[in-house]
């Protein structure tokens, strides 16, 4: 089998290469996965909160496309007062970022997401997770499950797949990856553009 095929098995949503903050603990001995109710209950304020805001930023962004024309002035008025929305609730989840246990994601999507990290991740062990992206308004509480990628080299390279995590919030992770490929591809655009140089 291809190693592309492989990939597209172990994580058949969409990923893109990113860089986001993300918190791992190791779960306790005698601790387990939590059904869909408990970890409704366990996820801390602050991410039912930045997900609330974004679903209704995403119905607001919905209404606002079947406007006419002259709703600009409107528009940016409501874009406006959700990025000061966005700004109070990145310092608010600042508080749920614990240093001990920060890393960094090399890609993400809805299915998991690969990050690096100099210590040793037990393969398949279970760990619980917060994944943060306050520039586009998604944080992401869960638990998911490690694979290891290449342990050979230092850092280590390792999966992490999602075990248990809110419908809601891999939705999020899906939109926000497809908003991150639309702009990495448009920065990818302009500066072929450039290098090209203009045309006669």
């Amino acid at each position: 089998m291809a190693q592309q095929e492989q990939r597209m098995m172990a994580d058949p949503y969409f990923s893109i290469d990113y860089r986001a903050q993300v918190n791992l603990c190791p779960l306790a001995d005698g601790e387990t996965v939590p059904n869909v109710d408990t970890l409704e209950a366990q996820i801390p304020a602050p991410f039912k909160l930045i997900s609330e805001v974004t679903r209704i930023d995403t119905n607001n962004a919905r209404m606002l496309r079947n406007l006419d024309e002259h709703a600009g002035d409107l528009v940016e008025i409501i874009n406006s007062q959700s990025r000061k929305i966005d700004l109070v609730l990145s310092y608010v989840l600042a508080s749920e970022d614990d240093p001990a246990e920060r890393h960094h994601t090399l890609t993400l999507g809805g299915g998991g997401f690969t990050f690096i990290s100099p210590t040793h991740w037990a393969n398949d062990s279970i760990l619980r997770f917060k994944l943060f992206l306050p520039e586009l308004s998604v944080s992401v509480y869960g638990y998911g499950q490690i694979k290891a990628q290449q342990e050979a080299q230092e850092p280590h390279h390792y999966r992490c797949d999602f075990t248990a995590i809110r419908e809601q919030d891999r939705d999020a992770l899906i939109r926000a990856s497809l908003q991150l490929q639309a702009k990495q591809l448009k920065a990818r655009a302009e500066r072929r553009a450039q290098q090209d140089g203009p045309t006669t």
